[in-house]
This record gives C-alpha cells, sequence and structure tokens, in this order.
C-alpha cells in the first residue's frame, strides 16, 4: 500500500455496534433538515441534521413544529461558521446567537453521509 492511499482504522470485525444518524432521527436526537430545506438541482445542501437538544433553545414553537424564521437565522448563522473550515478537515466550531439574545457555542462535524450536523458541544 502506497502512502496515498487511505488506510482503514478499524475492520468490520473490530466494531462492536454502530449507531446511524437515520437512527437518531428516529430516537428523536437529530432533526432532519432535508424535511424543510429544499434541495437545488445542483446538489444536496451541505448541512443535514440539527441536534434536538440545539433545537430546544429556542427553534421550536409551542406546538413543537419548527419556528423558520428561527430556523432560517441558525442556518445562516451555521453557514457563516461552516465556511471558517479549512477544505480538509470535517469539523469546525464557532459561536451563534441564539433567539433568546444569548451567545452559544456550536460544533459542525462530518456525518457518516459525507454531510454535516450541527450541535451542541455536549452532544458531540
Amino acid at each position: 500500500m502506497n502512502q496515498t492511499q487511505n488506510r482503514e482504522v478499524f475492520s468490520k470485525e473490530d466494531l462492536v455496534s454502530t449507531y446511524l444518524s437515520s437512527e437518531a432521527v428516529e430516537d428523536g436526537f437529530l432533526f432532519d433538515l432535508d424535511l424543510v430545506v429544499k434541495q437545488s438541482p445542483l446538489g444536496k445542501f451541505v448541512l443535514q441534521y440539527i441536534t434536538t437538544n440545539l433545537l430546544a433553545k429556542g427553534y421550536w414553537n409551542t406546538d413543537r413544529t419548527i419556528n423558520i424564521p428561527n430556523l432560517r437565522d441558525l442556518l445562516e448563522q451555521s453557514l457563516r461558521v461552516f465556511r471558517k473550515k479549512p477544505s480538509d478537515d470535517y469539523f469546525v466550531s464557532g459561536v451563534i446567537e441564539l433567539p433568546s439574545g444569548s451567545k452559544q457555542k456550536i460544533f459542525i462535524a462530518q456525518n457518516e453521509s459525507s454531510r454535516y450536523t450541527v450541535m451542541l458541544p455536549e452532544d458531540y
């Protein structure tokens, strides 16, 4: 194997279990942005999931539907953070302003789909 080839850290027999993002959506830990973000003919939106813990910081309406104006603001702020990510990295962090006006650190990490999940630090 030459040095430019990727090498897997773990083989399949080393894995005890896996927990996919789709399972986390079913369990209520992640919100799938594909449900509310219109897809472009140019490709899928780079952000795929937001943790429900982050959404609980002012992005749900009282009837547990998404507050679309607040979500739009969260996505715009998250994309500003995301643009600071080095092109060869899979993780970035930054600070956003919540609907309450308080500042909040967020993490954005690549998931198994090669798209990204926005989360609170404690969700990482």
